[in-house]
C-alpha cells in the first residue's frame, strides 16, 4: 500500500490574505504571519498620525515659572517683578493651550500683558529674551506704522503675516506664538476737544487690535510661492492662542498718577509734594484707569489684565548689562577684536565712565552701545593695521583717555588715539 502524498502548506499573510509567493517578505510571528506590504501600510498610518500631532504644536514640554525666570535672568538684569510676572504668564499660556487641546469645550481666557517703562529700560529686550527661551515663533511690530484698513500704512493683519513668516508658514505653530507690539502708547486717542480730523492711527487702531488680542479668525495673506500654499493666497489665522505683549514708554503717565493720588488725599497746604525721585516710582502705582485717562480705550485695557512696570536701571545693573549677561555688549566687541587676533580689555573704571556719559543722554541702556562705540571707534578703524604691527592687546583704563597697547611684550600709549563725539573727533 503506497503512502498518500500530502501537498505542501502554502503560507499567507493573516492580515491581507496574500500567499507567500505574491509578496516580497512574509514575517512569522507566534501563530501568525504578516507581509511587507501590510507592514508598510501600518507604518504610514502611524507616521501620518505622529506628523499631525507634531504639526498641531501641542506636544511640548512646559517649563515651570522658576525655570523660565532663571533663564530670563541670564539675559535680563534687574526687573525681578516683571520677570516673575512674565514667567507665570508664559507658563499659564502654554498650560491653557494644553488644556484646550485635551478638552476643546473648556473656557480659559488669555492673559495678555502690558509693559510700560522709560526708554532704554529693556521692554523689547525682555520680550525677545522670553521668545528665545520658549523657542516660540515671535515677531515685533511697531504700533506707529499701523493704521486703519484702507489708509496709508500697515493693517493690523500684517502683524500676523510676520508671525506666520517667523513660523516658516506653519499655521498651527504660528497660532501659538508671541507678538510684541511696541510703542502702543503712541496709539492713545487724541483729546476729545480735537476731533476735526479722523484719528486713523490712534483710537481706530486700538479698535482694530481689539479683536486680534481677544481672539478671532483673520484672513492672512501668504507668499503664494511657498510650497505649503501653492494654490492659496489667504489662510485662516486664529489668534485665540497667540500671546500678546504690549510695550510703551507712556511719557507723562506719572503726572496722571500724581494727579489721581493728590485728589484722593489732602489738598492745599497739606498736599503731598512729590520729588523727582518719587515721580520715577509713581509708575509702580499705575492702575488701568490711569492708562484710560492717558488715551487707551477701556475696551482695550479690559483685554490686557496684566500690567508690568520697568523702572530705570541703577548704575550697578547697567554695569552688569555691559559685562555679566549672555551676549553682553562688551563681549560682542571683544569677539570682533578677536577676529584681528587682538584681546580687548576694558577696566571697571573705564566702564563706569561709559555709564556716566550714557546716563547724561537720558536713553537708559540703549545709549550704552553708542557711547562704547564712540570710545572704540579709533582702534576699531586701525585694528587690522595694529594687528600687523604686532599689537596683541588693547587695554582701556580710563574713559576718554588713550588706551595701552601691548606690542612685542611692551605696554605703550596709543598716541594716535582719537575720541569721537558724535560726528566730531578729538585728538587726546
Amino acid at each position: 500500500m503506497s503512502e498518500q502524498q500530502t501537498e505542501p502548506q502554502v503560507l499567507s499573510c493573516n492580515f491581507c490574505g496574500k500567499p507567500r509567493n505574491t509578496v516580497k517578505k512574509l514575517i512569522a510571528g507566534p501563530n501568525a504571519y504578516i507581509c511587507d506590504e501590510c507592514i508598510t501600510i501600518s507604518y504610514n498610518i502611524i507616521k501620518v498620525q505622529e506628523d499631525k500631532d507634531t504639526e498641531s504644536g501641542y506636544e511640548f514640554e512646559i517649563m515651570t515659572p522658576q525655570e523660565i525666570y532663571s533663564l530670563l535672568s541670564e539675559y535680563v538684569i534687574g526687573h525681578d517683578d516683571v520677570k516673575k510676572m512674565l514667567s507665570v504668564s508664559a507658563y499659564n499660556h502654554y498650560k491653557r493651550i494644553q488644556l484646550l487641546w485635551e478638552d476643546p469645550d473648556i473656557e480659559i481666557d488669555k492673559s495678555n500683558i502690558l509693559i510700560c517703562g522709560p526708554t532704554g529700560s529693556g521692554k523689547t529686550h525682555i520680550a525677545k529674551s522670553l521668545a528665545k527661551i520658549l523657542e516660540a515663533p515671535f515677531t515685533i511690530a511697531d504700533a506707529t506704522t499701523i493704521t486703519e484698513a484702507g489708509y496709508v500704512g500697515e493693517d493690523v493683519e500684517s502683524v500676523l503675516e510676520r508671525l506666520l513668516v517667523a513660523a516658516d508658514f506653519d499655521i498651527e505653530y504660528a497660532q501659538q506664538g508671541i507678538i510684541y507690539i511696541d510703542e502702543i502708547d503712541k496709539k492713545a486717542r487724541t483729546s476729545e476737544s480735537n476731533q476735526s480730523t479722523r484719528d486713523v492711527s490712534g483710537e481706530g487702531v486700538q479698535q482694530a487690535l481689539l479683536r486680534l488680542i481677544e481672539g478671532t479668525v483673520c484672513k492672512v495673506k501668504v507668499n503664494t510661492n511657498n510650497k505649503k500654499y501653492q494654490t492659496e493666497e489667504y489662510v485662516d489665522f486664529d489668534t485665540s492662542n497667540v500671546l500678546f505683549i504690549l510695550g510703551g514708554a507712556f511719557v507723562g503717565l506719572e503726572k496722571i498718577i500724581e494727579k489721581r493720588k493728590k485728589s484722593s488725599t489732602t489738598i492745599g497746604f497739606g498736599a503731598k509734594i512729590y520729588s523727582d525721585s518719587d515721580k520715577t516710582k509713581l509708575l509702580n502705582l499705575a492702575i488701568p484707569k490711569d492708562f484710560i485717562d492717558y488715551g487707551i480705550i477701556p475696551e482695550f485695557m479690559g483685554r490686557v489684565p496684566i500690567i508690568g512696570v520697568l523702572n530705570k536701571l541703577s548704575q550697578d545693573e547697567l554695569l552688569n548689562v555691559l559685562t555679566n549677561v549672555k551676549d553682553s555688549i562688551v563681549s560682542q566687541y571683544q569677539k570682533l577684536f578677536e577676529v584681528d587676533n587682538i584681546i580687548l580689555e576694558l577696566t571697571k573704571e573705564f566702564l563706569i565712565g561709559v555709564l556716566k556719559i550714557s546716563d547724561s543722554q537720558g536713553m537708559g541702556a540703549r545709549s550704552l552701545r553708542s557711547t562704547l562705540e564712540s570710545s572704540l571707534m579709533s582702534v576699531m578703524f586701525r585694528a587690522p593695521e595694529l594687528s600687523k604691527k604686532g599689537v596683541k592687546q588693547i587695554t582701556f583704563t580710563e574713559f576718554g583717555k588713550p588706551p595701552m597697547l601691548k606690542q612685542k611684550g611692551k605696554d605703550i600709549v596709543d598716541k594716535n588715539y582719537t575720541y569721537y563725539r558724535g560726528h566730531h573727533e578729538e585728538r587726546l
